[in-house]
Formats: C-alpha cells, structure tokens, sequence
C-alpha cells in the first residue's frame, strides 16, 4: 500500500477564502478555515484581570473544529499561516501558532493583499515570520475595548437596569447621534480609503455601510470566472486605501458572474479608480444620518470605517436608537445611557481620547512603545472616572431608577397588572405583586406587519441568547426571517429577509400561495427549516 503523502496547511479565517485558495492552489495544499477565532475573551465575564493581563478560552461551539484542525495540522508537512493582512489577521496568525505547535519564528506567514494565483505564489516566495508587533496592536485595542465595555456594564446596571452596557465607540456614536454637528456637506478623500467608499455608495447606491463592507470583502474573497479561473477583483478592502488586483476586469466582463448589488458596488469602485473620478460633495439635508455621521467622524478626524456598522446595529438591537427611513433617533433608554455617562466619562469617551488611543495603538504596530504601557495609561484614567461614577450610584438605585411600565396583561395567578421588566436576556413580563408573586413570562413586541397567514399582528420576541423569531398573535405563524415594512407588489402581503452567513439576504413574500412564490428558491430553504423543525419536536417528544 503506497504511503499517503503529507500536504502543507494553510490556515485562513473564512470559509469563502478557502474555496478561493482550493481553486488555484493544487493538491499539494490543504487549505483549512478557522472560522474567525479560536479562543477570545470570554463573553459571561471581564476576561482581564487586575494587571490587565487577557485570559482567552475556546470560543463556544468552536470545540470539535478545533480538535479537528489539531488532526489536521498534526499530520502536515508545513504550516502556512494566510489570514487577513491587517493587525487582526496577524494576531489570529500568532493565535494559531500557539494552539497547533508552529513556530512564530519560522517562515510561516503568507501576507496576500490581492486573492489571485500569480500573488499566492510571489506570497509563498515571500512568507516570513509572525511580526509580534502587529498582533501585539489589535490585542491592546480588543483587551481596551472588552475591559471598557464590561465595566461600564456593571455601572449601567446599576444606574439602568441590568444588561445595559455600550463600549467606547458606541458611547460616542450615541452621543453624536443626540447632539449632531451643524453640517452641510459631506466631501469624501480623494483617495478611496474604505470610509470613502462606504460615503460614496452610501451617496450614489443608497447602500448602507455594514452592505458596502460586506460586499467588497466579498469581491476580494474572489469568485469562479469559469475557464479563466477563480480571483479577487480588489485587493484587500479594509487597509489605508482600496484598489484593483493586478488582474481587474471590467465590470462588463464579470456581469454573469456577480449579483447585481455585487456589480453595482464593482462597478462604482472601477469607475472610480480606473477614470480617476473625483467624488463630488453630497448635501446633508440636516436629519441625523448616515451621511451626517459620517462627515462628523470625518470632521473630528476618527477612524471610523471599521467599526461604524458594527456600532450602528448594536445600537438599534440594544434600542438605544431606531431608524425609520434613513434617520436614527435615540430613544428614552438611549438618553438615559446618556445621561448615566455624562459628567463622569466625558474625557475618557471623547474623540480626542479616541484618536489618542488610536494612535497609540499604530505606536504599538511600528513596535514605538510596547502594548502594556497603552493598555494601563488608558484604563487607569478609565478607572478613575469609574470609581467617581460608582460613588455617586446607590446600593438601591437600579429598583429606583427602573421605570415602572405596565402593560395591558393581567397576571393569571393573582389578578395582579403585569410590568414590562428588561433584564440580561431582554425584556420581559413581570407581576407588579413581586416579591409576593413571582409570575413572570416572556414578552411579545407588537409589529406594525400583518400575518401573511391570517391578516393579524405580528409579535416579536428575543430569546435568552439574543436569537429573534416573529409570531401572530392570532395563529400558528412563525418565522425567524425578519418582516419587511415593504409589502408584495402582487398580493399585498408583509415581504420577509431571510439573511444568510456569506451572502446577501433574499426577501420573499410571506404568503404562500403569492405567484411570487411559484420557483421561488426560498421555497426549498424554507421546506427543510420546516422538516428540522419538525425533526426537532419529535424528539423532544419521545424523550419525554
């Protein structure tokens, strides 16, 4: 029996830059993907202790791909490490090192700013070793971040109510969001840095920026051009600038290949680069949106391209604010988040200290002063506004502060008016006779979209791991995909969103027996939901 020959590994972060790597790689490479992270702080507590020294521990759920990458990696001739080319991708990298036994030392780094294979072979002649210096930046900024937000939470909890929390760059974009900058225009660079990118498709596509960026990391990730192979059309999408790989096609060229969001946002980036277009400036009519954050980021100089849309949709799950068509507005739990900070974090969560740290951080990757000294020169002044803010919070005041909000259910064990309480898992239903009665349940938000089934309300509820399905209050509907405020053109029914991992969402019309829905191919995805579902219940069921 021939003996198997050992392939080398390559370690990348997803599972849509490995299917890019298979194409043009050959057999001597097995490629295998992490998924993002393998150990992180800890989500159910700080994670850093007293030194602020970080305690990682296998991500959740990440157990048997991690023993699986351990047998793979075991039995490889070489470990080449391909994550992303930015300060995260390299801490990844050194992550991997520590957990699979490769030496940081080696040559095991493949650095690739453009997905294509004449860049993956100049890549490999090139590879070198883990740069400490780089991974050493995003592990002061992420230690930063979670010891902020954490600490803050347990402040919150006490001024608010349990759960409530925001980290440094939220609370910031919260307070922007209250109290706008007087602004007319929003003029992006001249060079297309990601932040201009996402100003100008925001501008000319009315793309959001969390749509941009997960587009254009899809077009760097590359697609199957059939007999001309499998490529990036970008080079890497979240460096100082975005550009075309050295093989860019027209956007003609790769039509049948991309979807048409995928091609309207290639295209704007094509047009502008390749003709050398000047972005024109935009009005802002004076609302608070995005163009209007934007251009007060852009304004007070904060790097904000990275972090806007993660930020902007924590803080509508989280209800600090709501957006209706295009506007944020903060809502009553939002200015009390304010109003909690204000007067004590004011210097800590300012922009200045935002830029500072920023380029402190940049200080830590050029290797000008070491992680620790940032990390304690931070959150030593953090602490001291901390402690000023917890003196001033009473042992009793998260019962004083909760308002007191009732809702139009009777307790059925006491007769009692049910309260709308908010807790760690969100909001719920509780007897007003507490401590007397401890009756309480889960509450259903009420939607303004109708039941495609029945034509009566749609119910919201989060469960306790933040997972959100949507239900009638009148029948047996219910769905995780999200209703649309849009309606079908043809019958008139609530439009739902089905969102997938690594792709666009797909809508599709809630009523079943809607023409839309004639070879629609939400039919199929929808039918094996069903049947897991369905599964599911069964054995439940049986084990009881």
């Amino acid at each position: 029996m021939a003996e198997k020959i050992l392939k080398s590994v390559i370690l990348v972060e997803s599972a849509a830059k490995a299917r890019t790597f298979r194409k043009f790689i050959g057999r001597t490479y097995s490629v295998l993907s992490t998924d993002g992270f393998l150990k992180d702080l800890p989500k159910s507590r700080i994670g850093v202790n007293e030194s602020y020294q970080p305690d990682y521990i296998t991500v959740r759920g990440k157990g048997p791909l991690l023993a699986e990458l351990k047998r793979e990696t075991l039995r490889a001739r070489r470990i080449f490490l391909a994550t992303d080319p930015d300060e995260r991708g390299e801490f990844l990298a050194r992550q991997c090192c520590e957990i699979f036994g490769v030496n940081a030392l080696s040559r095991c780094r493949i650095v690739l700013n453009e997905l294509t294979r004449e860049k993956f072979r100049a890549a490999l002649d090139a590879a070198r070793p883990i740069e400490n210096n780089l991974a050493d930046a995003f592990q002061a900024k992420q230690i930063i971040d979670k010891y902020v937000s954490h600490r803050i939470g347990e402040y919150l909890s006490l001024k608010i109510w349990r759960g409530v929390k925001v980290g440094r760059f939220r609370a910031m974009l919260l307070k922007l969001i209250a109290k706008p900058p007087a602004l007319k225009t929003l003029k992006p660079g001249k060079i297309l840095t990601p932040a201009a990118l996402q100003e100008i498709a925001l501008n000319e596509l009315n793309f959001s920026a969390a749509r941009t960026r997960f587009i254009a990391e899809q077009l760097y990730e590359g697609f199957n051009f059939g007999t001309d192979g499998t490529a990036g059309l970008i080079a890497f999408p979240h460096g100082d600038s975005i550009s075309l790989t050295s093989e860019a096609r027209t956007p003609e060229t790769v039509r049948e290949f991309l979807t048409e969001y995928q091609l309207k946002l290639y295209g704007l980036i094509h047009t502008r680069l390749t003709e050398k277009k000047s972005a024109a400036s935009y009005k802002i009519d004076g609302t608070v949106s995005d163009a209007t954050l934007m251009a007060a980021f852009d304004k007070l100089g904060v790097n904000w391209a990275d972090v806007y849309s993660v930020g902007i949709a924590s803080l509508i799950k989280r209800k600090y604010i709501v957006a209706a068509e295009g506007v944020y507005k903060v809502t009553v739990l939002g200015q009390r988040v304010l109003d909690a900070l204000n007067g004590f974090f004011d210097e800590v969560f300012s922009p200045a200290a935002y830029n500072e740290i920023t380029a402190r951080v940049r200080d830590v990757a050029q290797g000008l002063v070491d992680k620790s000294s940032v990390i304690e020169s931070y959150c030593d002044k953090f602490n001291a506004a901390f402690a000023e803010a917890a003196a001033s919070v009473g042992e009793d005041a998260r019962v004083q502060n909760e308002p007191v909000v009732e809702s139009d259910e009777v307790c059925e064990k006491c007769g009692r008016k049910m309260l709308i309480r908010h807790g760690r898992y969100g909001t719920f239903l509780a007897c007003s006779g507490y401590p007397e009665c401890k009756n309480a349940k889960p509450y259903l938000e009420p939607l303004e979209q109708s039941c495609p089934k029945c034509g009566g309300r749609l119910m919201k509820r989060t469960l306790n791991r933040g997972r959100t399905f949507y239900c009638c209050a009148a029948c047996d509907f219910m769905t995780w995909d999200e209703p649309q405020s849009m309606t079908c053109n043809v019958c008139g029914a609530t439009m739902f969103a089905h969102r997938f991992k690594d792709r666009a969402p797909m809508f599709y019309c809630g009523n079943e027996n809607c023409s839309t829905r004639t070879n629609h191919p939400m039919n199929k995805i929808l039918a094996r939901l069903k049947h897991r579902s369905e599964i599911r219940r069964q054995r439940k069921e049986s084990a009881q």
